[in-house]
């Protein structure tokens, strides 16, 4: 008997032994759905009436009647037990549903002795297979228009099954975080916050694995993204819980992980999630795609001495930084940080406002990212929002003529929400218009980077290079006039081969032109730099052997971003650390990081 599998989890697909089945009409793919999601026989009437609401009766049965002729044939008629007054799937038809077998594997988890929101390790296999099913929600992309009754259905049967993948990849990354397995763990966490980008939990999750997996930057960005994300589509800020998980964070106050559960007989690389991607090789290195089982037999785990690596081999470029910082007297300056992907721009550049936010000064930073130069103003709008929420709220901007805060409603609406009295804005119909509305944008932020008697304020814009055409109009004019206040504004871009906008090339020239700017171009670390790096995160009194040194020199070619990860891979076990030859595989998540982050 010929098997037909139902893939109804994305867009529905039916197969016969694997060829795909064209079927005519969309109301038999909704009939097929029908039966087999419910796994029961239903009345002819009733069939015909959640269908064809819009027909009489006898009408509504004889559609029903052809749909089922037309249906049965496309499916070789071994599937349907179809009655005089009832129609249902047959008991032996040689049938596959990706929604059952989704079910099938959730329920065995609930016959493992514990409460249904926990999870065992005897649950991986189960979880992660139900998971890999999930290819997108219920009938993505299928409805009938003319038939409320069955979308009404749809909508709840998509809804049910997305809140149980919700679950299953919840349970998922709380398992693997107590296998100690964080990269498996980040993996499924996105994915599980992907489902709900509002869901505070999910991004305390994510805070706290990469923490844990000695990604503290990542860590951060993920309090921030929350921020913005919560902002935008709700107006709110984090609850207190996010904002004190942040704060312990930043001041490497990290909550130890879950005691380490003992690990399970299933293979490690059975438990990964399905998803995982081929690696992006050092340029020196071939990471090979062996197991990290077969790599972790001849490992010894480095014993280092806290997570956050030390700033090493930048003592030149910090020097520089604080120099530029300290001839602003009056006027504005600018600081470019140059360097290729992983070089450590964005670190240098946090490291620094930490510093000056310590002397007192007012510090605000913002990102541009690769998939959003398309939006106009995106890290100016993330900027001011981030700005405000440090003053505490809106009131701070009352000091401010009513025409600039009208100029600046324009990308922050809730302005004209809560202050009845600005205006709506002209419309912005000519170079004059447009010029008040960048005059309004400068005189805010002006206002928000200073403090009476405070040092000279700190704008940083980071990964300038994705900046959207917009925003660099803006910074062009910013330029212009920073020699009239004593701000800094800081760049870290890629350099010239990055350059995709000319607005940029205008930015960087109207730069050079003031006067005021420092490049600063960041290098490779030298040997002597690792040497240092690795020296400073071992226990007291561990060997190092300057064959390691050697090796890791070799492969990163002094990287920074890289040598970070093959030390967090050391750290877990995951790379030998031996003088020999044996060869360093990068295990699935560090790879998938690696072609993630560059």
């Amino acid at each position: 008997m010929p098997r037909l599998a139902l893939h109804l989890l994305g867009s529905p697909r039916i197969e016969c032994d694997g060829t795909p089945i064209e079927i005519d009409t969309r109301k038999a793919v909704a009939l097929i759905a029908y039966l087999v999601v419910t796994g029961q026989r239903h009345g002819r009437d009733i069939l015909a009436t959640l269908l064809w609401p819009e027909y009489d009766q006898p009408h509504a049965r004889g559609a029903l009647r052809r749909t089922l002729s037309t249906l049965n044939k496309a499916l070789a008629g071994d599937c349907l037990d179809i009655g005089r007054e009832t129609v249902g799937v047959a008991a032996d038809a040689n049938l596959w549903v990706d929604v059952n077998d989704f079910n099938h594997y959730l329920g065995e988890c609930r016959t493992h002795g514990h409460q249904a929101g926990e999870v065992c390790t005897a649950c991986l296999l189960p979880l992660s297979r139900a998971v890999t099913l999930y290819h997108d929600d219920f009938l993505a992309g299928f409805s009938l228009r003319d038939s409320p009754s069955f979308d009404d259905w749809q909508f709840l049967q998509a809804d049910i099954l997305r809140r149980e993948l919700a679950s299953a990849l919840e349970r998922l990354v709380q398992c693997h975080t107590a296998l100690g397995e964080f990269d498996i763990a980040i993996t499924y966490a996105r994915r599980w916050l992907s489902l709900d980008r509002l869901h505070e939990p999910a991004h305390r999750q994510l805070m706290l694995l990469y923490a844990w997996h000695s990604l503290r930057t990542a860590s951060l960005h993920q309090y921030r993204e929350c921020v913005q994300v919560l902002d935008q589509e709700l107006g709110v800020a984090p609850l207190e819980a996010t904002t004190r998980l942040y704060r312990e964070i930043k001041e490497n106050r990290v909550p130890p992980p879950p005691e380490k559960l003992p690990k399970p007989a299933l293979a490690r690389e059975d438990r990964k999630p399905y998803s995982e991607t081929t690696a992006m090789p050092s340029r020196n290195s071939s990471l090979s795609s062996s197991s990290s089982s077969s790599s972790l037999s001849s490992t010894t785990k480095i014993p280092v001495a806290n997570a956050e690596y030390p700033l090493v081999g930048r003592s030149a470029e910090q020097s520089a930084l604080f120099e530029a910082y300290s001839s602003i007297n009056g006027g504005g300056r600018i600081i470019i940080l140059e360097g290729e992907a992983g070089i450590g721009k964005t670190r240098l550049a946090e490291e620094f406002l930490d510093s000056v936010q310590e002397r007192g000064a007012v510090v605000l930073a913002t990102r541009c990212y690769e998939g959003e130069t398309h939006l106009a103003y995106g890290p100016v709008i993330a900027l001011l929002r981030s700005a405000i929420a440090q003053k505490g709220d809106l009131n701070h901007l009352d000091e401010l003529p009513v025409a600039w805060r009208s100029e600046v409603s324009r990308l922050l609406p809730e302005i004209a929400i809560q202050q009845p009295e600005v205006p709506v804005p002209p419309p912005l119909d000519s170079p004059g218009a447009q010029s008040r509305f960048f005059e309004g944008l400068y005189q805010v932020l002006l206002s928000l980077c200073r403090r009476p008697g405070s040092t000279p304020g700190v704008i940083l814009f980071d990964d300038v290079h994705w900046a959207d055409s917009a925003s660099l109009e803006l910074l062009s004019y910013i330029v212009r006039r920073l020699r009239e206040q004593p701000i800094c504004l800081v760049f870290t871009w890629r350099g010239k081969q990055a350059m995709r906008d000319a607005r940029l090339h205008q930015v960087l020239n109207e730069a050079q032109r003031s006067g005021k700017v420092t490049i600063i171009a960041l290098t490779r670390l030298d040997q002597a730099s690792v040497r240092e790096l690795v020296r400073s995160v071992l226990v007291n009194g561990t060997e190092l052997t300057a064959g390691l040194v050697d090796r890791l020199y070799g492969e990163t070619e002094g990287l920074p971003f890289f040598l970070l990860e093959y030390l967090n891979a050391m750290a877990k076990g995951q790379l030998a650390t031996g003088d020999g030859d044996v060869d360093w595989s990068l295990p699935g998540g560090v790879r998938d990081l690696l072609q993630s982050r560059l």
